[in-house]
């Protein structure tokens, strides 16, 4: 689903990067920040400021690029072509198995959206047998992840993933416990939220879904989108996952 919006508040996050500020010089005239210097500042302090997890590592990122750079950066991340590249573009993926990793490069390449998955094990030691068919997994819970994210110029803007925890018993999936989803976002014009994980067992396989519910705010304008996150697995590991429309 997309559609344009009024701004969902998050204008006045967005409104700082436009900034210019200030400085007295004595009783005389006021010199002028540059307002690349003041986008800078502020994307900085948005950073320092975040509770979020990971950013003071892509504070780190950022701060380890040129001014040019830095500059590109700001205006990738606030380019709607790139924000509806990662919220409105389908990122589907078919069957590949465990591990699977694609990316989609845009701007030359400084812009890329990637698609990974990944799984955990926690053993069933609750019997000896520890038999297992050929090429599946193990007996035990697993959690499989499929996780898409956007990196700008190497820095990790924003990441989204969702994993479902299941149970084999190293023939077939028997039981499906419960999905999750989490995300890092550090792209001001971007607000992201969700619904409630789903998790269900289906022609013996794991699924997990979340609605994500983005807007993209840009320039005092909103664009909205939902998009439906999707991972699947079987007795042999990750499936098949994608990030779509509603």
């Amino acid at each position: 689903m997309l559609k344009h919006i009024a701004s969902r508040g998050t204008a006045t996050v967005f409104a700082g990067l436009a900034v210019a500020a200030l400085l007295g010089t004595g009783t005389a005239s006021a010199s002028i920040i540059s307002q690349d210097g003041a986008r800078i500042a502020t994307y900085e302090a948005s950073l320092t400021d975040s509770k979020e997890s990971g950013a003071a590592d892509t504070l780190k990122q950022f701060q380890s690029l040129s001014h040019d750079d830095q500059i590109k950066f700001l205006n990738y991340a606030e380019d709607p072509d790139n924000l509806k590249a990662l919220l409105g573009q389908a990122a589907d993926v078919p069957a590949a198995g465990t591990p699977m990793h694609s990316i989609t490069s845009l701007g030359g390449g400084d812009v890329q959206i990637s698609a990974d998955s990944d799984a955990t094990f926690t053993p069933d030691t609750s019997t000896g047998d520890d038999a297992v068919a050929a090429g599946k997994l193990h007996r035990g819970w697993w959690d499989t992840t499929y996780t898409v994210k956007q990196k700008i110029l190497g820095v990790t803007v924003t990441k989204l993933s969702l994993w479902v925890n299941y149970y084999t018993n190293g023939s077939s999936i028997t039981k499906v416990d419960h999905a999750d989803c989490g995300k890092r976002n550090f792209n001001a014009a971007v607000a992201i939220g969700h619904g409630t994980p789903k998790a269900w067992l289906g022609s013996g396989n794991a699924n997990g879904e979340v609605v994500w519910e983005g807007s993209i705010v840009y320039k005092g304008f909103g664009v909205e989108i939902d998009k439906r996150h999707h991972v699947t697995a079987d007795a042999w590991g990750f499936k098949n996952g994608y990030l779509k429309n509603v």
